[in-house]
């Protein structure tokens, strides 16, 4: 009976409930990109509470390690920058959308594979110059290293990796 009452009055007291949803995140997947250009990725993001973060993992097809870049809210939804996989070096990149909510609740959406090819009908290609010229890539591993691997062109491109203690 007084675990009732106390839980009654929390539900009164406490404006949050005390479970939390996911992010809900809505992707459409784009088949391929072409070389040598940035591309732009967007979902849907909401949550209960705010979107805490909103990220792109990413990396060439078969490799070990995922790279990802931070997602801004542009008024409708979330977008990232790629950076410019190199023509030659890589033929198809794996990523992921991931978003985590005020409450530390995440999500993300599946794997999808973005194929490099100079061939694409509908790149999803970056068309602001500024966002282009300044993408930040963020290492999830000490093995990456320090610079954006080959596969990728580095022009325009803050490569930070895992720091180390």
């Amino acid at each position: 009976m007084k675990l009732a009452r106390a839980l009654a009055a929390a539900a009164v007291l406490l404006p949050l409930p005390l479970w939390a949803e996911p992010p809900s995140l809505d992707h459409q997947p784009s088949p391929c990109t072409v070389p040598d250009k940035p591309a732009s990725l967007c979902a849907t993001i909401t949550a209960d509470g705010q979107v805490g973060a909103a990220r792109i993992y990413f990396r060439p097809a078969g490799e070990k390690f995922y790279s990802f870049v931070d997602m801004a809210f542009g008024g409708l939804n979330f977008c990232g920058t790629l950076p410019a996989p190199r023509g030659g070096k890589v033929q198809a990149l794996e990523y992921y959308v991931q978003a985590v909510d005020d409450r530390y609740e995440s999500q993300r959406t599946s794997t999808f594979n973005l194929e490099v090819k100079p061939d694409c009908e509908f790149p999803p290609l970056e068309k602001d110059s500024v966002k282009a010229s300044s993408i930040v890539v963020h290492a999830t591993n000490q093995k990456q290293g320090k610079k954006l691997p080959d596969e990728f062109v580095s022009t325009g491109v803050s490569f930070l990796p895992v720091a180390t203690k």
